[in-house]
């Protein structure tokens, strides 16, 4: 009996290591609410045995989450002793107090020089009130009131001049040049995500975000941004930031109503009269902008201006399909429209939200004089003369409704009666049961 028991010395793992990988490969998520436990599973992983490990830390350093400059400090260290940990860091997502004299936002340029040779994605996320709350300042200190940028700051950006994709959110610089020379050092950047950026003074427009007639890539602001996610900035910041972009650009998420951060702006001239920013996005230099997401939180209170703000920055997306450059045909172009947040609405009420949005969106990308001769025809009963020519410029798709599987009819009849146009010649999409994220 005892001769038919394997010995211990003899024993063969039960599953073979690339089995064992894979199952250590789906235990990250990049998701914000379960980052730290994927670490913190991946750190146990890490530690099983000596077959787990290279897997384990592979996909551990991936994602770097560090809270402040203990955590910064404690990394740089690690990367000390074992460099070729810094060789797997994708992504470094800085999350804490920005607005401090150690604010990590700032310090990891310096402590993390040239360690991270194959880094793509920055995060620069500050907490939020309820964060803050949950996470309160030691006793005796306080938040500045931006972030603590030197005057030779902007050189250390050089280091990290081949990211792909870089995020704010909840940052406040001390000027707009400052947020604008930040970002003139990234030339390779893909996707700029903004959200709730803001500045402490706007001034003159800086040198580094002037167009120039040059045809040398090299020598404009952000040459290769393809991707803008722009949510709740200083009105003419983002005009500014809209009008130094090239035509590379081909996906633009912005949000209506959009809510700047209510903090006070100086501006540079105190004694000329300050313009009414226009609350409309002028989209008419980019030609190659085929993707326009604009994403609603209730409006209520700002209605008129809202739909203004809507329709107008429609048709300048619409004007900018006449340039010979781009002339994106209307199956490349749609329009995105969705919930920031579906959370706030009850069905009813995001319904009731589409239909005044319903006219403006067919006003705008709809040629009036073919939707006009097509009902024209219908009324006369003169339908044989003329071929119907479809007046759609662009697709509609309404999304992130996150709803279940057995209202996805009501739903779909429901955004139908808004866009009647459309509706007909199908180009209207509805998607009721996903859900952004």
């Amino acid at each position: 009996m005892t001769d038919a028991l394997p010995s211990p010395g003899k024993a063969e793992p039960r599953l073979p290591i690339e089995v064992c990988e894979r199952v250590i490969e789906e235990v990250y998520d990049d998701y914000y609410s379960f980052v730290s436990t994927s670490l913190a599973t991946l750190s146990n992983c890490a530690l099983v045995c000596r077959a787990w490990r290279p897997r384990a830390q592979r996909i551990l350093f991936e994602y770097v989450l560090l809270r402040d400059k203990d955590a910064l400090n404690r990394f740089a260290q690690l990367l000390d002793a074992s460099p070729e940990l810094g060789t797997y860091v994708h992504t470094l997502e800085l999350r804490g107090y920005l607005h401090v004299p150690y604010s990590p936002a700032v310090l990891f340029l310096t402590a993390l020089r040239g360690k991270l040779t194959n880094l793509a994605e920055i995060y620069i996320y500050g907490f939020d009130d309820d964060e803050k709350a949950a996470n309160p300042l030691p006793e005796g200190e306080k938040e500045l009131p931006f972030l603590p940028i030197y005057q030779y700051f902007p050189s250390l950006l050089t280091s990290i001049s081949h990211i792909r994709r870089l995020a704010f959110v909840d940052v406040r610089f001390p000027s707009f040049g400052d947020f604008a020379r930040f970002l003139s050092m990234l030339p390779n950047l893909n996707t700029l995500w903004c959200g709730r950026v803001s500045w402490a003074v706007l001034g003159l427009e800086p040198v580094c975000m002037a167009k120039r007639s040059s045809h040398d890539s090299r020598k404009m602001f952000l040459p290769n941004l393809e991707v803008l996610v722009c949510y709740d900035m200083d009105e003419q910041g983002r005009q500014r930031l809209l009008s130094a972009l090239g035509p590379s650009l081909r996906t633009l998420w912005t949000k209506f109503p959009n809510v700047p951060p209510a903090v006070r702006i100086e501006h540079y001239r105190l004694d000329v009269e300050q313009e009414t920013p226009s609350l409309a996005l002028n989209l008419r230099s980019f030609p190659c902008l085929d993707g326009l997401y604009c994403c609603f939180v209730p409006f209520t209170q700002r209605h008129d201006q809202t739909l203004e703000s809507l329709r107008d920055t429609l048709i300048s997306w619409m004007a900018s399909s006449d340039d010979v450059v781009g002339d994106l045909s209307p199956t490349q172009r749609c329009l995105y429209l969705g919930p920031t947040n579906r959370r706030p609405f009850q069905r009813e009420e995001f319904v009731a939200l589409l239909r005044p949005i319903g006219p403006v969106v067919e006003a705008a990308l709809c040629r009036k004089d073919t939707a006009e001769g097509d009902l024209q025809d219908q009324t006369s009963g003169d339908t044989n003369d003329r071929l119907e020519v479809d007046p759609c410029r662009a697709g509609l798709v309404v999304q992130d409704l996150g709803d279940r599987l057995e209202w996805v009819d009501w739903w779909r009849q429901a955004v139908a009666e808004c866009f009647p146009t459309l509706l007909r010649w199908k180009r209207l999409y509805v998607y009721p049961t996903h859900a952004g994220e």
